[in-house]
Protein backbone atom coordinates (compact mmCIF):
# COMPACT_ATOMS: atom_id res chain seq x y z
CA UNK A 1 0.00 0.00 0.00
CA UNK A 2 1.58 3.48 -0.72
CA UNK A 3 0.69 6.41 1.32
CA UNK A 4 -0.12 9.41 -0.38
CA UNK A 5 1.04 12.97 1.38
CA UNK A 6 -0.11 16.16 -0.46
CA UNK A 7 1.75 19.06 0.34
CA UNK A 8 -0.96 21.83 0.10
CA UNK A 9 0.84 25.60 -0.50
CA UNK A 10 -1.36 28.83 -0.48
CA UNK A 11 -2.85 29.21 -4.20
CA UNK A 12 -3.43 33.46 -4.75
CA UNK A 13 -5.72 34.59 -7.13
CA UNK A 14 -6.05 37.94 -9.00
CA UNK A 15 -9.13 39.89 -7.61
CA UNK A 16 -11.23 39.18 -10.50
CA UNK A 17 -10.51 35.16 -10.43
CA UNK A 18 -13.75 34.02 -9.43
CA UNK A 19 -13.40 30.40 -10.69
CA UNK A 20 -10.84 28.11 -10.83
CA UNK A 21 -9.92 24.69 -12.40
CA UNK A 22 -6.70 23.47 -11.43
CA UNK A 23 -6.95 19.39 -12.81
CA UNK A 24 -4.18 18.21 -11.45
CA UNK A 25 -3.94 15.05 -10.07
CA UNK A 26 -1.47 13.06 -8.60
CA UNK A 27 -1.20 9.03 -8.92
CA UNK A 28 0.16 6.83 -5.74
CA UNK A 29 4.03 7.09 -7.41
CA UNK A 30 3.13 10.62 -7.19
CA UNK A 31 3.46 11.49 -10.78
CA UNK A 32 1.26 14.46 -12.31
CA UNK A 33 -1.09 12.54 -15.01
CA UNK A 34 -2.31 13.69 -17.87
CA UNK A 35 -5.41 11.90 -18.67
CA UNK A 36 -6.96 11.19 -15.42
CA UNK A 37 -10.28 9.57 -15.28
CA UNK A 38 -12.04 12.04 -13.40
CA UNK A 39 -11.80 15.93 -13.73
CA UNK A 40 -12.64 18.31 -11.09
CA UNK A 41 -14.15 22.00 -11.37
CA UNK A 42 -15.40 24.16 -8.96
CA UNK A 43 -17.66 27.09 -9.55
CA UNK A 44 -19.22 29.87 -7.55
CA UNK A 45 -23.30 30.55 -7.81
CA UNK A 46 -21.71 34.15 -7.97
CA UNK A 47 -18.18 35.17 -8.60
CA UNK A 48 -18.64 38.92 -6.82
CA UNK A 49 -20.68 39.51 -3.78
CA UNK A 50 -20.22 42.83 -2.35
CA UNK A 51 -19.32 43.39 1.20
CA UNK A 52 -22.71 45.61 1.35
CA UNK A 53 -24.98 43.33 -1.16
CA UNK A 54 -27.74 41.91 1.00
CA UNK A 55 -26.89 38.43 0.90
CA UNK A 56 -24.14 37.04 3.20
CA UNK A 57 -24.36 33.30 1.64
CA UNK A 58 -23.69 31.73 -1.71
CA UNK A 59 -23.71 28.32 -3.03
CA UNK A 60 -20.75 26.59 -4.22
CA UNK A 61 -20.84 23.80 -6.75
CA UNK A 62 -18.12 21.37 -7.31
CA UNK A 63 -18.20 19.62 -10.71
CA UNK A 64 -16.63 16.08 -11.25
CA UNK A 65 -16.18 14.95 -15.11
CA UNK A 66 -15.72 11.19 -16.04
CA UNK A 67 -13.13 10.93 -19.40
CA UNK A 68 -14.20 9.06 -22.05
CA UNK A 69 -13.80 5.36 -22.73
CA UNK A 70 -12.85 4.79 -26.22
CA UNK A 71 -13.66 1.30 -27.70
CA UNK A 72 -8.95 0.72 -28.45
CA UNK A 73 -8.61 1.50 -24.32
CA UNK A 74 -9.15 -1.75 -22.20
CA UNK A 75 -12.37 -1.46 -19.90
CA UNK A 76 -11.84 -3.18 -16.53
CA UNK A 77 -12.51 -6.09 -15.99
CA UNK A 78 -16.42 -6.99 -13.49
CA UNK A 79 -17.70 -9.79 -11.19
CA UNK A 80 -21.40 -9.80 -11.82
CA UNK A 81 -23.34 -11.66 -9.74
CA UNK A 82 -26.96 -12.13 -10.36
CA UNK A 83 -30.06 -12.62 -7.80
CA UNK A 84 -33.23 -13.70 -9.87
CA UNK A 85 -37.05 -14.11 -7.83
CA UNK A 86 -38.16 -17.10 -8.74
CA UNK A 87 -41.22 -17.26 -6.91
CA UNK A 88 -44.61 -18.47 -8.09
CA UNK A 89 -45.42 -15.11 -9.92
CA UNK A 90 -42.22 -15.05 -12.30
CA UNK A 91 -43.94 -18.08 -13.84
CA UNK A 92 -44.24 -17.98 -18.14
CA UNK A 93 -43.31 -14.46 -20.15
CA UNK A 94 -41.43 -12.87 -17.33
CA UNK A 95 -39.27 -15.58 -16.62
CA UNK A 96 -38.50 -17.00 -19.88
CA UNK A 97 -37.56 -13.03 -20.73
CA UNK A 98 -34.76 -12.81 -18.05
CA UNK A 99 -33.54 -16.52 -19.11
CA UNK A 100 -33.15 -14.32 -22.29
CA UNK A 101 -31.80 -11.38 -21.04
CA UNK A 102 -29.05 -13.25 -19.08
CA UNK A 103 -27.98 -15.06 -22.51
CA UNK A 104 -27.49 -11.58 -23.22
CA UNK A 105 -25.11 -10.81 -20.80
CA UNK A 106 -22.81 -13.38 -20.66
CA UNK A 107 -22.38 -12.61 -24.21
CA UNK A 108 -20.86 -9.66 -23.18
CA UNK A 109 -18.57 -10.76 -20.82
CA UNK A 110 -15.17 -11.96 -21.64
CA UNK A 111 -12.42 -14.66 -20.34
CA UNK A 112 -11.05 -11.63 -17.38
CA UNK A 113 -14.95 -11.13 -15.89
CA UNK A 114 -16.84 -13.57 -14.04
CA UNK A 115 -20.43 -14.36 -13.92
CA UNK A 116 -22.29 -16.35 -11.09
CA UNK A 117 -26.22 -16.77 -10.05
CA UNK A 118 -28.55 -17.25 -7.26
CA UNK A 119 -32.18 -17.76 -7.62
CA UNK A 120 -34.39 -16.95 -4.72
CA UNK A 121 -38.22 -18.06 -3.41
CA UNK A 122 -38.93 -19.53 -0.11
CA UNK A 123 -35.00 -19.72 0.05
CA UNK A 124 -32.11 -18.80 -2.27
CA UNK A 125 -29.94 -21.52 -3.95
CA UNK A 126 -26.51 -20.77 -6.06
CA UNK A 127 -27.28 -22.04 -9.40
CA UNK A 128 -24.47 -20.77 -10.37
CA UNK A 129 -20.89 -20.04 -8.39
CA UNK A 130 -18.94 -16.71 -9.65
CA UNK A 131 -16.40 -17.90 -12.24
CA UNK A 132 -14.22 -16.26 -14.71
CA UNK A 133 -16.40 -16.34 -18.11
CA UNK A 134 -14.29 -18.79 -20.66
CA UNK A 135 -16.50 -20.45 -23.68
CA UNK A 136 -17.10 -23.40 -21.59
CA UNK A 137 -18.38 -21.71 -18.51
CA UNK A 138 -20.25 -19.57 -20.61
CA UNK A 139 -22.10 -22.47 -22.43
CA UNK A 140 -22.14 -24.29 -18.85
CA UNK A 141 -24.12 -21.42 -17.85
CA UNK A 142 -26.31 -21.00 -20.29
CA UNK A 143 -27.35 -24.73 -19.95
CA UNK A 144 -28.33 -24.17 -16.33
CA UNK A 145 -29.86 -20.54 -17.26
CA UNK A 146 -32.49 -22.47 -19.52
CA UNK A 147 -33.28 -24.88 -17.19
CA UNK A 148 -34.56 -22.80 -14.48
CA UNK A 149 -38.17 -22.84 -13.29
CA UNK A 150 -40.14 -21.18 -10.77
CA UNK A 151 -40.68 -22.32 -6.95
CA UNK A 152 -42.81 -20.63 -4.17
CA UNK A 153 -41.97 -17.28 -2.56
CA UNK A 154 -39.44 -14.48 -1.74
CA UNK A 155 -36.67 -14.82 0.27
CA UNK A 156 -35.00 -11.55 -0.79
CA UNK A 157 -32.79 -11.60 2.55
CA UNK A 158 -31.27 -14.78 1.57
CA UNK A 159 -30.63 -13.93 -1.80
CA UNK A 160 -28.55 -10.61 -1.32
CA UNK A 161 -26.85 -12.72 1.44
CA UNK A 162 -25.78 -15.67 -0.43
CA UNK A 163 -24.88 -13.54 -3.88
CA UNK A 164 -22.33 -11.34 -1.46
CA UNK A 165 -21.11 -14.61 -0.05
CA UNK A 166 -20.39 -15.76 -3.69
CA UNK A 167 -18.10 -12.63 -4.42
CA UNK A 168 -16.36 -12.70 -1.31
CA UNK A 169 -15.68 -16.66 -1.53
CA UNK A 170 -13.89 -15.86 -5.20
CA UNK A 171 -10.17 -16.77 -4.58
CA UNK A 172 -9.25 -13.60 -7.30
CA UNK A 173 -11.87 -11.32 -7.56
CA UNK A 174 -12.27 -8.03 -9.84
CA UNK A 175 -11.80 -4.49 -8.06
CA UNK A 176 -15.59 -3.92 -10.48
CA UNK A 177 -18.40 -5.81 -8.68
CA UNK A 178 -21.86 -5.64 -8.51
CA UNK A 179 -24.65 -7.59 -8.13
CA UNK A 180 -27.72 -7.53 -9.94
CA UNK A 181 -31.30 -8.01 -7.90
CA UNK A 182 -34.48 -8.68 -10.21
CA UNK A 183 -38.15 -9.00 -8.07
CA UNK A 184 -41.43 -8.69 -8.84
CA UNK A 185 -42.88 -9.23 -5.47
CA UNK A 186 -42.76 -8.08 -2.07
CA UNK A 187 -39.84 -9.96 0.34
CA UNK A 188 -42.27 -12.41 2.26
CA UNK A 189 -39.56 -14.77 3.79
CA UNK A 190 -36.84 -14.85 5.75
CA UNK A 191 -36.04 -10.76 7.40
CA UNK A 192 -39.04 -9.51 5.68
CA UNK A 193 -39.09 -5.75 7.53
CA UNK A 194 -36.92 -2.76 5.72
CA UNK A 195 -34.98 -2.00 9.33
CA UNK A 196 -33.58 -5.45 8.91
CA UNK A 197 -32.94 -5.89 5.42
CA UNK A 198 -31.52 -2.61 5.25
CA UNK A 199 -28.98 -3.77 8.16
CA UNK A 200 -28.20 -7.17 6.34
CA UNK A 201 -27.49 -5.74 3.17
CA UNK A 202 -25.23 -3.08 4.67
CA UNK A 203 -23.45 -6.03 6.44
CA UNK A 204 -22.98 -8.08 3.57
CA UNK A 205 -22.16 -5.35 0.81
CA UNK A 206 -19.80 -3.17 3.09
CA UNK A 207 -16.79 -5.18 4.29
CA UNK A 208 -14.17 -4.13 5.96
CA UNK A 209 -10.79 -3.92 3.56
CA UNK A 210 -12.68 -4.73 0.38
CA UNK A 211 -14.51 -1.86 -1.54
CA UNK A 212 -18.34 -1.87 -1.11
CA UNK A 213 -20.25 -3.74 -3.44
CA UNK A 214 -22.58 -1.68 -5.28
CA UNK A 215 -26.70 -3.39 -5.62
CA UNK A 216 -28.53 -2.78 -8.43
CA UNK A 217 -31.97 -3.30 -8.12
CA UNK A 218 -35.06 -4.01 -10.53
CA UNK A 219 -38.50 -4.03 -9.81
CA UNK A 220 -40.51 -5.70 -12.29
CA UNK A 221 -44.08 -4.82 -12.39
CA UNK A 222 -46.61 -3.26 -9.82
CA UNK A 223 -46.23 -5.57 -7.07
CA UNK A 224 -42.71 -5.22 -5.78
CA UNK A 225 -42.02 -2.62 -3.20
CA UNK A 226 -40.43 0.27 -4.85
CA UNK A 227 -39.58 2.58 -1.74
CA UNK A 228 -37.67 -1.28 -0.23
CA UNK A 229 -35.44 -1.38 -3.80
CA UNK A 230 -34.53 2.13 -3.85
CA UNK A 231 -33.32 1.98 -0.31
CA UNK A 232 -31.69 -1.17 -0.91
CA UNK A 233 -29.37 0.13 -3.72
CA UNK A 234 -28.56 2.96 -2.26
CA UNK A 235 -27.29 1.15 0.85
CA UNK A 236 -23.84 1.12 -0.71
CA UNK A 237 -22.41 4.27 -3.06
CA UNK A 238 -22.76 2.93 -6.80
CA UNK A 239 -26.31 0.92 -6.50
CA UNK A 240 -29.32 2.32 -9.01
CA UNK A 241 -33.18 0.99 -9.12
CA UNK A 242 -34.56 0.17 -11.84
CA UNK A 243 -38.83 0.32 -12.43
CA UNK A 244 -39.38 -2.39 -15.58
CA UNK A 245 -42.76 -1.31 -16.01
CA UNK A 246 -43.58 -4.10 -18.28
CA UNK A 247 -42.06 -6.84 -20.11
CA UNK A 248 -40.35 -5.01 -22.55
CA UNK A 249 -38.13 -3.10 -20.11
CA UNK A 250 -36.24 -5.61 -18.82
CA UNK A 251 -33.71 -6.48 -21.38
CA UNK A 252 -32.75 -2.80 -22.28
CA UNK A 253 -32.79 -2.02 -18.03
CA UNK A 254 -30.34 -5.15 -17.98
CA UNK A 255 -28.25 -3.58 -21.37
CA UNK A 256 -28.38 -0.05 -19.33
CA UNK A 257 -27.32 -1.45 -15.88
CA UNK A 258 -24.48 -3.55 -17.79
CA UNK A 259 -23.00 -0.89 -19.96
CA UNK A 260 -22.37 1.38 -17.15
CA UNK A 261 -20.44 -1.12 -15.30
CA UNK A 262 -18.27 -2.09 -17.76
CA UNK A 263 -17.45 1.41 -18.12
CA UNK A 264 -16.23 2.26 -15.14
CA UNK A 265 -13.62 4.33 -15.09
CA UNK A 266 -13.01 5.29 -11.14
CA UNK A 267 -14.34 3.76 -7.22
CA UNK A 268 -14.78 4.88 -4.67
CA UNK A 269 -14.43 8.44 -5.40
CA UNK A 270 -14.57 10.83 -2.14
CA UNK A 271 -14.94 14.46 -2.27
CA UNK A 272 -13.44 16.38 0.61
CA UNK A 273 -14.36 20.50 1.00
CA UNK A 274 -12.69 22.05 2.96
CA UNK A 275 -12.09 26.22 4.44
CA UNK A 276 -8.86 27.37 4.06
CA UNK A 277 -7.20 28.99 7.49
CA UNK A 278 -7.13 32.30 6.02
CA UNK A 279 -10.98 32.07 5.14
CA UNK A 280 -11.74 30.51 8.42
CA UNK A 281 -10.49 33.60 10.36
CA UNK A 282 -12.54 36.07 8.14
CA UNK A 283 -15.34 34.09 8.91
CA UNK A 284 -16.36 31.41 6.06
CA UNK A 285 -17.88 28.02 7.25
CA UNK A 286 -19.76 25.39 5.24
CA UNK A 287 -23.38 25.93 6.36
CA UNK A 288 -24.66 22.41 4.59
CA UNK A 289 -23.91 19.78 1.95
CA UNK A 290 -26.63 18.72 -0.53
CA UNK A 291 -25.69 15.22 -0.90
CA UNK A 292 -27.18 11.86 0.80
CA UNK A 293 -23.65 10.49 1.48
CA UNK A 294 -21.73 13.53 3.32
CA UNK A 295 -20.11 13.46 6.63
CA UNK A 296 -19.78 17.13 8.80
CA UNK A 297 -16.82 16.62 10.68
CA UNK A 298 -16.64 20.44 11.61
CA UNK A 299 -18.01 24.06 10.55
CA UNK A 300 -15.31 24.32 7.90
CA UNK A 301 -14.75 20.26 6.68
CA UNK A 302 -16.99 17.85 4.54
CA UNK A 303 -16.53 14.68 3.40
CA UNK A 304 -18.93 13.15 0.78
CA UNK A 305 -18.40 10.04 -0.54
CA UNK A 306 -19.30 9.81 -4.32
CA UNK A 307 -18.87 5.77 -5.38
CA UNK A 308 -18.07 4.52 -8.79
CA UNK A 309 -18.14 6.77 -11.92
CA UNK A 310 -19.22 5.25 -15.82
CA UNK A 311 -17.09 6.89 -18.80
CA UNK A 312 -18.63 10.28 -19.11
CA UNK A 313 -20.84 10.98 -16.25
CA UNK A 314 -20.75 14.29 -14.28
CA UNK A 315 -21.45 14.90 -10.60
CA UNK A 316 -22.18 18.04 -8.92
CA UNK A 317 -21.81 18.48 -5.05
CA UNK A 318 -23.36 21.25 -4.05
CA UNK A 319 -22.33 23.47 -0.61
CA UNK A 320 -23.94 26.47 1.17
CA UNK A 321 -21.54 28.69 2.38
CA UNK A 322 -21.30 31.78 4.65
CA UNK A 323 -19.30 34.61 3.34
CA UNK A 324 -16.24 36.52 4.35
CA UNK A 325 -16.99 39.50 6.42
CA UNK A 326 -13.84 41.30 4.88
CA UNK A 327 -12.08 41.49 1.69
CA UNK A 328 -10.59 38.09 0.56
CA UNK A 329 -7.89 37.71 -1.76
CA UNK A 330 -7.73 33.91 -1.19
CA UNK A 331 -10.08 31.22 -1.80
CA UNK A 332 -13.12 30.84 0.30
CA UNK A 333 -13.69 27.29 -0.43
CA UNK A 334 -10.97 24.48 -1.35
CA UNK A 335 -12.28 20.94 -2.97
CA UNK A 336 -10.59 17.73 -3.47
CA UNK A 337 -11.25 13.99 -4.69
CA UNK A 338 -9.79 11.10 -4.32
CA UNK A 339 -10.93 7.74 -6.22
CA UNK A 340 -9.17 4.55 -7.74
CA UNK A 341 -8.76 4.66 -11.35
CA UNK A 342 -9.76 1.46 -12.52
CA UNK A 343 -8.53 2.38 -16.24
CA UNK A 344 -4.52 3.09 -14.86
CA UNK A 345 -5.10 1.07 -11.74
CA UNK A 346 -3.72 3.47 -9.18
CA UNK A 347 -4.81 5.84 -6.66
CA UNK A 348 -5.63 9.42 -7.60
CA UNK A 349 -5.43 12.13 -5.04
CA UNK A 350 -5.76 15.51 -6.46
CA UNK A 351 -4.37 19.07 -5.46
CA UNK A 352 -6.55 21.36 -3.77
CA UNK A 353 -9.09 22.99 -6.71
CA UNK A 354 -9.55 26.88 -4.96
CA UNK A 355 -12.93 29.05 -5.62
CA UNK A 356 -12.95 32.43 -4.97
CA UNK A 357 -15.53 34.89 -4.71
CA UNK A 358 -14.53 38.76 -4.72
CA UNK A 359 -16.26 40.67 -2.05
CA UNK A 360 -15.15 44.27 -2.99
CA UNK A 361 -16.62 47.08 -0.49
CA UNK A 362 -19.41 47.75 -2.55
CA UNK A 363 -23.34 46.63 -2.78
CA UNK A 364 -22.41 44.90 -6.25
CA UNK A 365 -23.97 41.42 -7.09
CA UNK A 366 -22.55 39.43 -10.03
CA UNK A 367 -25.10 37.56 -12.03
CA UNK A 368 -25.99 33.87 -11.45
CA UNK A 369 -23.68 31.30 -13.30
CA UNK A 370 -26.37 28.86 -15.22
CA UNK A 371 -24.76 25.92 -14.55
CA UNK A 372 -24.79 26.63 -10.93
CA UNK A 373 -28.35 27.37 -10.89
CA UNK A 374 -29.64 24.64 -12.73
CA UNK A 375 -28.01 22.06 -10.49
CA UNK A 376 -29.39 23.63 -7.66
CA UNK A 377 -32.69 23.35 -9.36
CA UNK A 378 -32.39 19.67 -10.08
CA UNK A 379 -31.68 18.85 -6.45
CA UNK A 380 -34.23 20.32 -5.13
CA UNK A 381 -36.68 19.15 -7.47
CA UNK A 382 -35.80 15.77 -6.83
CA UNK A 383 -36.54 16.42 -3.19
CA UNK A 384 -40.23 17.98 -4.33
CA UNK A 385 -41.04 14.66 -6.10
CA UNK A 386 -39.82 12.37 -3.18
CA UNK A 387 -42.27 14.73 -0.63
CA UNK A 388 -45.23 14.15 -3.72
CA UNK A 389 -43.92 10.71 -3.00
CA UNK A 390 -44.68 10.52 0.07
CA UNK A 391 -47.89 12.58 0.60
CA UNK A 392 -49.47 9.96 -1.86
CA UNK A 393 -48.30 7.25 -0.17
CA UNK A 394 -50.42 8.92 2.68
CA UNK A 395 -53.19 9.14 0.25
CA UNK A 396 -53.18 12.86 0.27
CA UNK A 397 -53.15 13.07 -3.48
CA UNK A 398 -54.45 16.72 -4.08
CA UNK A 399 -51.11 18.17 -1.14
CA UNK A 400 -49.04 15.87 -3.66
CA UNK A 401 -50.47 17.38 -7.31
CA UNK A 402 -49.96 20.77 -5.41
CA UNK A 403 -46.38 20.01 -4.43
CA UNK A 404 -45.70 18.98 -7.89
CA UNK A 405 -47.48 22.05 -9.67
CA UNK A 406 -44.91 24.68 -7.44
CA UNK A 407 -41.93 22.54 -8.65
CA UNK A 408 -43.14 23.11 -11.98
CA UNK A 409 -43.39 27.01 -11.70
CA UNK A 410 -40.06 27.00 -10.32
CA UNK A 411 -39.13 24.99 -13.27
CA UNK A 412 -40.56 27.50 -15.62
CA UNK A 413 -39.21 30.62 -13.89
CA UNK A 414 -35.14 29.67 -14.03
CA UNK A 415 -36.17 28.25 -17.81
CA UNK A 416 -37.47 32.08 -18.56
CA UNK A 417 -34.88 33.45 -16.17
CA UNK A 418 -31.61 31.77 -18.04
CA UNK A 419 -33.17 31.06 -21.50
CA UNK A 420 -32.14 27.34 -20.66
CA UNK A 421 -35.07 25.26 -22.12
CA UNK A 422 -33.03 23.11 -24.57
CA UNK A 423 -30.54 22.45 -21.26
CA UNK A 424 -31.06 18.59 -21.48
CA UNK A 425 -31.60 18.39 -17.56
CA UNK A 426 -34.40 20.94 -17.44
CA UNK A 427 -35.50 19.39 -20.25
CA UNK A 428 -35.91 16.27 -17.89
CA UNK A 429 -37.42 17.65 -15.08
CA UNK A 430 -39.96 19.15 -17.22
CA UNK A 431 -40.62 15.80 -18.79
CA UNK A 432 -40.60 13.85 -15.70
CA UNK A 433 -42.34 16.51 -13.74
CA UNK A 434 -45.67 16.22 -16.12
CA UNK A 435 -45.77 12.35 -15.69
CA UNK A 436 -45.23 12.67 -12.02
CA UNK A 437 -48.06 14.41 -11.83
CA UNK A 438 -49.94 11.88 -14.12
CA UNK A 439 -49.12 9.29 -11.53
CA UNK A 440 -50.64 11.36 -8.91
CA UNK A 441 -54.18 12.32 -11.15
CA UNK A 442 -55.69 8.89 -9.21
CA UNK A 443 -54.96 6.19 -6.81
CA UNK A 444 -54.93 3.95 -9.60
CA UNK A 445 -52.60 5.66 -11.54
CA UNK A 446 -50.13 6.35 -8.70
CA UNK A 447 -51.00 1.94 -7.53
CA UNK A 448 -49.97 0.89 -11.36
CA UNK A 449 -46.84 3.20 -12.49
CA UNK A 450 -46.94 6.97 -10.17
CA UNK A 451 -45.01 5.66 -6.78
CA UNK A 452 -42.57 3.28 -8.89
CA UNK A 453 -41.85 6.16 -11.48
CA UNK A 454 -41.82 8.84 -8.49
CA UNK A 455 -38.80 6.90 -6.85
CA UNK A 456 -37.04 6.05 -9.91
CA UNK A 457 -36.71 9.44 -11.33
CA UNK A 458 -36.53 11.43 -8.30
CA UNK A 459 -33.64 8.75 -7.40
CA UNK A 460 -31.69 9.22 -10.52
CA UNK A 461 -31.78 13.00 -10.43
CA UNK A 462 -30.51 13.11 -7.01
CA UNK A 463 -27.74 10.54 -8.13
CA UNK A 464 -27.53 11.93 -11.91
CA UNK A 465 -27.18 8.66 -13.24
CA UNK A 466 -29.71 7.01 -15.91
CA UNK A 467 -31.55 4.19 -14.64
CA UNK A 468 -34.16 3.29 -17.16
CA UNK A 469 -34.16 0.86 -19.96
CA UNK A 470 -35.94 3.15 -22.47
CA UNK A 471 -35.06 6.92 -23.28
CA UNK A 472 -38.35 7.75 -24.39
CA UNK A 473 -38.60 10.31 -22.11
CA UNK A 474 -35.30 12.06 -21.79
CA UNK A 475 -31.85 11.37 -20.48
CA UNK A 476 -30.01 13.76 -19.56
CA UNK A 477 -27.44 11.53 -17.58
CA UNK A 478 -27.33 8.66 -20.20
CA UNK A 479 -23.98 7.99 -21.67
CA UNK A 480 -22.79 6.40 -25.02
CA UNK A 481 -22.02 3.22 -23.33
CA UNK A 482 -25.34 2.66 -21.61
CA UNK A 483 -26.97 3.55 -24.21
CA UNK A 484 -25.50 1.51 -27.17
CA UNK A 485 -25.80 -1.54 -24.56
CA UNK A 486 -28.89 -1.34 -23.77
CA UNK A 487 -30.23 -1.04 -27.86
CA UNK A 488 -28.15 -3.71 -28.01
CA UNK A 489 -30.21 -5.78 -25.11
CA UNK A 490 -33.27 -4.34 -26.95
CA UNK A 491 -32.32 -5.94 -30.50
CA UNK A 492 -31.60 -9.42 -28.87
Amino acid sequence: TTEIVLTRSPVVFSQFQAEVSLNIFLSSSSTIMRNPSLNLNVTPRHSVLGLHSTTATTQVCATLQARELPDDVQRAPVDIMIALDVSGSMQGSKLDLCKTTLGLLLRQLTANDSFGLVTFSNEAITEIPAVKVTASARQSALQKINSLHTRSSTNISSAIGLAAQELYAMKQHNEVQSIFLLTDGQANVGIVDETGLLELTKNCLAQPNRSPVPMHCFGYGSGHSDVLLRKLSSVTPGGTYYFVENDSGVATAFGDALGGILSTVAQNAVVNISIPAVAREAGVKILDVYHDNKIRIDDWNFMVTIGDFYAEESRDVLCLVALSTSELTSSHVDVSVSYMDTIERTLVVSQPCGCHIARPPTAETSVSNSHVEVQWLRVFTAKDMERANALSREGKMKEARQELTLAMEKLRTVEEEFASSDDPIIFQLKNDLQEAHRGVQSRANYASFGASHMSNTSYQHMNQRHMRGDDAMGSAYRSNKKSAMSHKFAQG
